[in-house]
């Protein structure tokens, strides 16, 4: 469509949020982006309060920030809930103990794309963009996980799969553009509803101490020229300072979400990128989470390019680097190195996420690493401390990350590994000695029983 001639199609489409909200039918499966992409309550409560209308629709959700209706027990008659990541308060209320009316559905970063085209293709999608541009095009913004291809479908070697019937995007003038394959032409969209929002902003967690001991044994695993994967929270907000502190030099960032450290890291220097064998000079990411910093990062730096999870998360493209490092959690290890880090037992807490990705590519990677960062204590359900390393994982527990993919297991209490090339007693030696003393012995006791210690 040429430059203008797209301003009487973009008229036609713009509407009131109740007006897009009926576009939705019974049975439809509906879809937002998986974070900042997410549109405000207007349109979603519009969809919600139709639920004496609507039976048997479905919402397809992923680390979802805002608290909508149809979230609430009240709407369960009209909506499904499907959560690929409950790694939110607005989710985690869809799962409580006593009754969870959420479902939890498997799925990795790099497969979301072909999920969400070709076995849960979306009828309806409802995201956020910016105002368009003079030639049409708005922008997807720092979010594009799996936004195109539920919006587009898929491009396969016998065409394009999937795509939603109806498209429903909240046109905010406050949300922040990004550079990369953020752009999408009005004629994609079928209901456009203008709106003025603020983007969440929240102030940083708090660190701990147990943190800062943690992060400084990560950064003593780091080296010049490695390639990083790091994501947000107390702990890699650590991670990022005292990289900042360091004297790394050119070290690249391909990651699925953009770590907060990352304007520091280039204002020093030591973030360049130069050595990257995948698009060298830029960061990489696919999403980022709500930071007022980033957004004002993302906008100036063109550099800084957002692309689809299934090209961020590719093993393959993963595995190219030279160095890359991936850093990631646990919730459970056990005494082979097997990781959970999503459910403890049977109670879920995020998702499978792109941990499994990023482990296959430092794996494939020439002088790779997985670190697997954690406290070495957590708590139970009654807030009593419990041994994050375990004898066995709990009876329900989904392994995330199998133990061969695992290099390194921090803690506070230092760093076990490389575990590559151990045995299985070699392994459990490593971990107890990285456990919290207070369990130590409970641990060496667990691996005789096991018949792991002779």
């Amino acid at each position: 469509m040429l430059s203008g001639s797209w301003i009487d199609d973009y008229k036609k489409k713009l509407c009131t949020a109740q007006e897009a909200a009926r576009a939705v039918k019974s049975g439809d499966r509906l879809m937002n982006p998986l974070m900042l992409g997410q549109p405000t309550n207007l349109i979603m409560d519009a969809i919600a309060d139709r639920k004496d209308e609507l039976k048997d629709c479905e919402l397809n959700a992923l680390l979802t920030l805002r608290p909508y209706k149809m979230f609430k027990p009240e709407y369960r008659g009209s909506f499904r809930i499907n959560a690929g990541f409950v790694g939110t308060p607005s989710l985690r209320a869809c799962f409580p103990e006593s009754e969870s009316y959420g479902r939890y559905v498997p799925v990795s970063s790099f497969a979301t794309s072909k999920q969400y085209s070709c076995f849960r293709r979306p009828d309806v999608v409802v995201l956020m963009v910016t105002p368009p541009d003079k030639d049409g095009f708005v922008n997807l913004g720092p979010d594009l996980f799996y936004t195109r291809a539920m919006i587009e479908g898929l491009q396969t070697s016998r065409g394009v799969i999937g795509g939603a019937r109806v498209v429903i995007a909240e046109e905010n003038d406050q949300y922040p553009p990004a550079f990369g394959h953020t752009k999408l032409h009005v004629s994609k969209l079928t209901h456009i509803v203008r709106n003025s929002a603020k983007l969440p902003a929240p102030p940083p967690p708090v660190p701990s101490e147990a943190h800062h001991k943690i992060a400084e044994n990560v950064v003593n695993l780091l080296r010049d020229r490695d390639t990083i994967q790091i994501g947000i929270g107390a702990l890699p907000m650590v991670v990022s300072d005292l990289i900042v502190k360091s004297d790394l030099k050119d070290i690249g960032v391909l990651t699925e979400m953009l770590p907060t450290g990352a304007p520091q890291w280039v204002e020093k220097g030591i973030c360049t990128g130069k050595y990257k064998k995948f698009r060298p000079g830029e960061i990489n990411c696919t999403f980022m989470g709500p930071s007022a910093e980033l957004y004002e990062f993302i906008q100036k730096n063109e550099f800084v390019k957002f692309l689809p999870g299934n090209t961020t998360n590719h093993p393959a493209i993963l595995g190219a680097e030279d160095q890359l490092v991936g850093v990631n959690g646990a919730l459970e290890i056990d005494l082979a190195g097997q990781i959970a880090s999503l459910t403890c037992g049977e109670r879920i807490f995020s998702g499978h996420g792109g941990q499994i990705e990023f482990a296959m590519g430092c794996r494939m990677s020439e002088f790779g690493r997985m670190i697997i960062a954690t406290e070495s204590v957590g708590r139970d359900e009654n807030r009593n401390p419990i041994s994050r390393i375990v004898k066995f994982l709990k009876p329900g527990a989904l392994v995330n990350t199998p133990c061969h993919l695992v290099d390194y297991v921090v803690t506070e209490n230092g760093i076990a590994g490389p575990l590559e090339g151990m045995s299985v007693i070699e392994r459990a030696e490593a971990l107890i000695k990285v456990a919290h003393p207070k369990f130590q012995d409970e641990l060496v006791k667990a691996a005789k029983d096991r018949g792991i210690f002779q």
